[in-house]
């Protein structure tokens, strides 16, 4: 605050050593010449479809200034953009000219009446109010906005031989229009009384946005300005750069939590999505309010008095002040109090600036949309209320939305976590969901970073591993969901296609908000969902006119209630055939197999139970359990006989142990045994001790 108050105070005695006041004491003839420049050319994102571009700041001196009751001339002021302009309309799109929300601000007007922020004073010798008008050379019938004449903004000089400021309590902030199907903004019937040579002329224009999705990483926008009319201005330089684009957010990206089938998530496990501002100011509330209050007290160097607001939004109608918002320049014409809640910042859908028409404002703070591509059927995810505060960034705070539409517009204030339930199964094709956050307070002069964890839990079905509860993927492999995490509102218009004031035809759209973005992130992932596994190989299997095999799988999940507590598995067991068969090589052969025609079974094994197959004469498969799974599957003869080689046994439960038997047909009784050797690192200990999934 004190930085920004000296240089307020720097601006003002560079202001009155030039002479502000819009009097000349020496006539001249000469015609008056205009120096164009950025106020600030500013920073925006490259993700931005309606960013705000620095204001357009035309300083001029010279002309001899119009005696009192004279009319003063009139211009012709437009401007062109090296990039699709996007500011908003207030005229439906067919108008050929279509009043919108570029203003053009004569002598740095000031209302001394309740000003917001109080911190801020106008410039000495500045219009104590501002005064509009529609500049549209009376070309428009239809003005909702400013008093006045309509699109007629004559004024008279005011010289008397002392200096007296023309633009007190006369026209001094004007409309534009947006002309030429969004190629240029017009102000047309501006009236330009010559100030002389000993003194000054600021013409500020602002609240103009553009499209920067199209400008390479550090490209800038350029404005050019063009003046005709009776008022005889020159424009020696008409070229000004306007802002300079940049990444909006860092790809600092998903952090991916990874889970078993078989085990209920841990109490902390979560998915992070993580916002990392490209530029300190990247990030933006709607409007000031007292949320942008600093963490642990203080408020934000350039956010001034808000705390006099209390929780009201307030309009910004400082010319020449960044108040670091998606809001722009909104004339204080009426009653400087905003006639919106801070609810109402969010409950709306798609009318135009809040609902009330006002010039500048924005329908929402920079928001963020999260989408999780294929959430596995049985997996949540629980977004929390707020998310920021954290090390990265102290002052930066999002609050979640409910009730969002899909592209990021609309909804409300959430008051409770919103939990997203996975749908995805490997025969269920693609699946979306999504939240919206908005940004509610940062701080204009950190780079943040805010992370939202999103808790992972099973659904409050029990794990059936048998129905693929959670959902893995195609033969039990492992499937990962992912998130996309954007800038929101999504674009889903044309370049300069903004949102018309009482337009119902487009307001049923969600077409113009303010701000909108494109997608530019790619999606990470989220919950990386792995299989349960126990893996056996039975190294020597034999089935032919004289050897038989036999081999068990047993699910030894169940445990000593002495130990760890530990979930009961109950999952699958596929058998994976390799060697010959009837003269004929076979390998990775599995059994049962879901693609087959027609389509095996799958064989569940339910803890504390056993799955065995003979595999001979006379054999066959079984599972040894009370009760036995209904709909169990089998292995067919076909599948083993005559068959020389190895076996692997794969499950979908995380314990197994298993043993094979070979013996000769003739004498069954008289065979070898062998244990399985287990395949899996040994790093599951029931016990607390290593040694239990240790090789045979």
């Amino acid at each position: 605050m004190a930085d920004f108050r000296k240089w307020l105070m720097a601006f003002a005695v560079i202001t009155l050593l030039l002479g502000f006041t819009a009097v000349a004491q020496i006539q001249n003839t000469a015609p008056v010449t205009c120096t164009a420049n950025s106020g600030a050319p500013r920073q925006i994102r490259v993700e931005g479809v309606t960013e705000l571009v620095g204001d357009i700041v035309m300083n001029c001196t010279g002309g001899v200034p119009q005696p009192a009751g004279q009319p003063v001339p009139l211009a012709n002021i437009r401007v062109a953009l090296s990039q699709p302009i996007t500011s908003r309309s207030f005229s439906p799109a067919k108008d050929a000219i279509r009043v919108a929300e570029p203003m053009l601000v004569i002598d740095e007007p000031f209302p001394t009446t309740d000003p917001f922020p109080t911190g801020i004073a106008g410039i000495p010798g500045a219009p104590t109010s501002q005064i509009g008008c529609l500049a549209t050379g009376g070309q428009t019938t239809a003005n909702p906005f400013l008093a006045g004449t309509v699109g007629v903004c004559d004024i008279a000089g005011k010289y008397v031989g002392v200096p007296v400021e023309t633009y007190q309590g006369q026209y001094n902030t004007f409309q534009g229009a947006i002309t030429n199907s969004g190629a240029y903004i017009d102000f047309l019937g501006v009236p330009v009384d010559p100030p002389g040579s000993n003194y000054q002329r600021i013409i500020r224009i602002t609240n103009v946005r553009v499209d920067a999705t199209h400008v390479p990483l550090g490209g800038t926008i350029t404005a050019t300005i063009s003046v005709s009319g009776n008022a005889s201005l020159t424009l020696p330089s008409p070229f000004t750069t306007v802002a300079f684009v940049y990444t909006g957010f860092t790809g600092k990206g998903v952090t991916a939590q990874n889970e078993v089938q078989c085990v209920y998530p841990g109490e902390g496990d979560n998915v992070g999505v993580t916002f990392q501002e490209g530029f300190a100011s990247s990030f933006k509330t709607g409007l000031i309010t007292a949320t942008d209050a600093k963490a642990g007290g203080g408020l934000n160097s350039l956010r001034n008095d808000e705390a006099d607001a209390g929780w009201m939004p307030q309009d910004l109608f400082g010319t020449g002040v960044n108040y670091y918002t998606e809001s722009g320049f909104t004339p204080n014409l009426t009653a400087p109090a905003h006639p919106d809640s801070l609810a109402d910042l969010v409950n709306q859908t798609n009318a135009p600036a809040l609902n009330d028409g006002m010039i500048g404002d924005a329908d929402y703070g920079t928001r963020f949309l999260i989408t999780i591509n294929n959430l596995q059927n049985g997996v949540d995810l629980t977004f929390p209320v707020m998310a920021g505060g954290g090390v990265g960034g102290p002052n930066l705070w999002l609050q979640l939305v409910k009730n969002a539409n899909s592209d990021g517009t609309g909804g409300s204030w959430a008051g409770s976590p919103e939990e997203v339930a996975g749908s995805w199964t490997p025969n269920s094709g693609a699946t979306s969901s999504f939240v919206v956050y908005e940004v509610v307070a940062d701080d204009p002069n950190l780079t943040e970073t805010v992370t939202v964890h999103a808790g992972v839990t099973y659904s409050a079905a029990a794990i059936n591993l048998g129905k693929n509860i959670p959902a893995l993927g195609k033969d039990s492999s492992t499937s990962i969901s992912t998130i996309t995490a954007s800038f929101a509102p999504i674009a889903a218009d044309t370049p300069g296609m903004s949102l018309m004031y009482k337009d119902g035809a487009v307001n049923d759209t969600t077409w113009g908000s303010l701000p909108r973005f494109i997608v530019t992130q790619s999606p990470g992932n989220a919950v990386i969902l792995n299989p349960c596994s126990c893996n056996l190989l039975y190294p020597w299997i034999v089935s032919d006119d004289q050897l038989s095999t036999g081999l068990v799988v047993v699910n030894t999940s169940i445990s000593p209630t002495i130990w760890p507590a530990q979930t009961t598995q109950s999952g699958t067991v596929t058998l994976w055939f390799t060697g010959v068969r009837n003269g004929q090589m076979v390998a990775n052969e599995n059994h049962p197999n879901p693609a087959a025609t027609p389509a095996e079974l799958p064989i569940e094994v339910p803890g504390g139970c056993a799955y065995a197959i003979v595999m001979g004469a006379g054999g066959g498969d079984a599972v040894n359990c009370v009760p036995v799974p209904a709909g169990n599957g089998s292995i067919g003869s076909a599948v083993w006989t005559n068959f020389v080689g190895y076996i692997i046994a794969t499950t979908t439960f995380q314990y197994c142990h298993g043993v094979a038997y070979v013996s000769p047909m003739s004498d069954p009784l008289h065979g070898r045994y062998y244990e399985a050797l287990q395949l899996d690192f040994p790093n599951l200990y029931r016990t607390g001790q290593i040694g239990e999934n240790v090789g045979h």
